[in-house]
C-alpha cells in the first residue's frame, strides 16, 4: 500500500532540499487585473468590418464563431442547441457538481460524487492498491465502456479508474527513479486525450497506451536559489485552448501549449523571499488561471488569480478560517464559484467560496471520527 507524505516533505526531498529549509515570506502582491476593452452589447451592429456577425466581438476579443450571432463571450450557454455559446470551449455545459478523491490510508479510498448544493450522489469504492491524490476526467470511454477519472496514484503511478472502482496503471514512475527521482505530482487531462503530468522538473505526456514522453523541462533546484526556476506542483488545462498551466509550489506559474510546443515560465519562484505559496490550480472559464494558496508574509490564505499582464499572483477571495488549510481547487464554469479541498486533523472538508462576495461555507464535511484519510482531487462536472 503506498503512503501518502507531508506534502512539504515531499517537495522538500523532490527537489533535493536540505533539511530544514525555511523560505522566508515577503509581501504580497499588488490586487491589479488585466482587462481587455470590448463591445459587450450583442446588440451591436455598428461594429468594424473584423466582428462578421455584429455581436459585438471579433475573433480576437473571445468570439469562437465570428458567423453566429448565439456565439460570443458575452452570452449565456443554452443546454439543448449544439453550440458552444459562451465561447468557454464546452458545448451544452450544465454544471452538476463535483467529484471529489477521497484517500484513505488503510484502504478502500474511493471517489465522492456531489451535486450543486453538497449532497452525496454517489460514492465509488477503488481497488486498494488505488490511492487518488490528484483527479481529472478521462478524455474518453476506459476498458470496461464508462467514462472514468485518471489520478496521481500515490505519488508514485498515473492510473485510470473505471466507474466499477477498478485502477488500471498507464505509467509507474517509481520504476525508474533516475528518470524520474521525485515521483510524479500534478495530472491533468489535454483535451485530445493525452495525459499531462509532472514530475517537479518536467512536464510529462502520456498517451492513452501509456506510452510517456517528456515535453518540457526546466530547472527546479532548491539547493541553487540562483538557477532554481519552478518546482511545478499541479496542473490544470484550459478547456477552450489546451493550454497547460503548471503551478509551482513557491508562487512559480508557467505555461505550455500543446499545438506549438512552447513552454514558457512566466513567474519563476523566489525560493530567499516568496510571496505565495500555491497548491494546486483550475482555469477559470474566460478568466484565466487560478488557485488556492497562503500569503508568505502574513499566512493568510486566499484564492489567487495569475494576472499575465505583469506576472503576479493576485488576492482574488479571502479564506477566513485559518485551522483549515486549503489544498486543491475547482471552480464552477457557469457561476465563477470556487470549490477548494481542506483537511483539518480527522476532518476533511469541501469549502465553497462564492466569488466576488467573500463568502465562504461548508458544502460538504464529516464528522471526523475516521483517522487516515482525507480529501485531495477535486473536479467540476457539466
Amino acid at each position: 500500500m503506498m503512503r501518502l507524505l507531508p506534502v512539504p516533505l515531499l517537495l522538500l526531498a523532490g527537489c533535493g532540499q536540505k533539511p530544514g529549509f525555511q523560505p522566508s515570506p515577503d509581501d504580497s502582491v499588488a490586487d491589479t487585473q488585466d482587462t481587455s476593452p470590448h463591445d459587450t452589447n450583442p446588440d451591436d451592429t455598428g461594429d468594424s468590418d473584423d466582428d462578421q456577425d455584429d455581436d459585438g466581438f471579433t475573433v480576437a476579443e473571445g468570439d469562437c464563431d465570428d458567423n453566429n450571432v448565439y456565439a460570443s463571450p458575452a452570452r449565456d450557454e443554452d443546454t439543448n442547441d449544439t453550440i458552444d455559446n459562451d465561447c468557454d470551449g464546452r458545448v451544452d455545459e450544465d454544471w452538476s457538481g463535483l467529484d471529489v478523491a477521497y484517500a484513505n490510508d488503510e484502504g478502500s479510498s474511493s471517489i465522492f460524487n456531489l451535486d450543486t448544493i453538497g449532497r452525496v450522489q454517489d460514492e465509488q469504492t477503488l481497488d486498494n492498491d488505488c490511492y487518488p491524490v490528484w483527479l481529472d476526467h478521462a478524455a474518453g470511454p476506459l476498458s470496461d465502456g464508462t467514462d472514468g477519472w485518471v489520478i496521481n496514484n500515490g505519488y508514485a503511478k498515473v492510473s485510470t479508474v473505471d466507474r466499477d472502482g477498478t485502477c488500471t496503471d498507464l505509467f509507474d514512475f517509481s520504476e525508474d527513479t533516475d528518470a524520474y527521482p521525485y515521483g510524479v505530482y500534478g495530472i491533468a487531462t489535454g483535451l485530445d486525450g493525452t495525459i499531462y503530468a509532472t514530475t517537479l522538473g518536467g512536464l510529462q505526456a502520456i498517451a492513452p497506451d501509456g506510452t510517456v514522453s517528456e515535453v518540457a523541462t526546466w530547472t527546479c533546484d532548491l539547493y541553487s536559489p540562483e538557477t532554481h526556476e519552478i518546482a511545478a506542483y499541479s496542473l490544470a488545462v484550459d478547456p477552450l485552448t489546451g493550454e497547460v498551466g503548471l503551478f509551482g509550489y513557491f508562487g512559480g506559474f508557467a505555461t505550455y501549449d500543446p499545438s506549438s510546443g512552447a513552454f514558457n515560465v512566466l513567474l519563476k519562484e523566489d525560493l530567499e523571499a516568496p510571496a505565495v505559496y500555491t497548491y494546486s490550480g483550475a482555469h477559470k472559464d474566460g478568466d484565466g488561471w487560478y488557485s488556492p494558496g497562503i500569503d508568505a508574509n502574513t499566512g493568510a490564505y486566499y484564492v489567487y488569480r495569475f494576472n499575465i499582464g505583469d506576472s503576479s499572483w493576485v488576492a482574488q477571495e479571502e479564506w477566513a478560517d485559518e485551522d483549515w488549510e486549503p489544498f486543491m481547487l475547482a471552480i464552477d464554469g457557469d457561476t465563477g464559484d470556487y470549490y477548494v479541498t481542506a483537511n483539518a486533523g480527522w476532518f476533511y472538508t469541501v469549502w465553497r467560496v462564492v466569488a466576488g462576495s467573500g463568502y465562504a461555507a461548508d458544502l460538504y464535511t464529516t464528522d471526523g471520527t475516521v483517522p487516515h484519510r482525507g480529501f485531495y482531487g477535486i473536479v467540476s462536472n457539466y
